[in-house]
């Protein structure tokens, strides 16, 4: 009888173990580290006294973590894997003559039709067609990515 009392707490116990692990790396949700991973490289702060909308990047092959020192090396398990993140990105719908494909590129729309070939942001910048600058600063980014899918 108490070995099936043990067994029950043991299931029990890696029941919750595994949930969360689940619930820890998650995206667009503010962690321990005082960051939120919008997808494995780009991050926004979440404390109180950041102002928010803020997106940053972590420094080139390095993925946004839960861990402490939130960007580390690409081998590490991203918080938040670009699968789960809402990579989602605007088509031409007949109104905008340009719109983000990427992080890092956009494109010009004929009527609801991507025309020519993407073009590229500087190094150190994201695709902002509402801006009216095309690409801009990712300080400058407010709220949440355009297009959050790389290029």
């Amino acid at each position: 009888m108490q070995n099936v009392q043990i067994l029950r707490n043991l299931c029990l116990f890696a029941a919750i173990c595994s949930m969360a692990g689940l619930v820890l790396g998650a995206c667009n949700s503010c962690q321990s580290n005082g960051v939120k991973c919008l997808n494995e490289t780009y991050f926004e702060y979440c404390s109180d006294n950041v102002e928010t909308g803020q997106v940053q990047a972590c420094p080139d092959e390095q993925v946004c973590t839960e861990y402490e020192a939130f960007c580390m090396p690409s081998g590490a398990t991203p918080a938040c894997p670009d699968s789960e993140a809402d990579g989602s990105c605007e088509s031409c719908d007949g109104t905008n003559l340009f719109v983000c494909t990427s992080r890092t590129t956009f494109q010009m729309c004929s009527g609801t039709n991507l025309t020519g070939t993407p073009s590229s942001c500087k190094a150190n910048t994201v695709c902002s067609i509402r801006s009216g600058k095309f690409c801009v600063d990712s300080c400058e980014v407010t709220g949440n990515l355009e297009c959050d899918k790389t290029a």
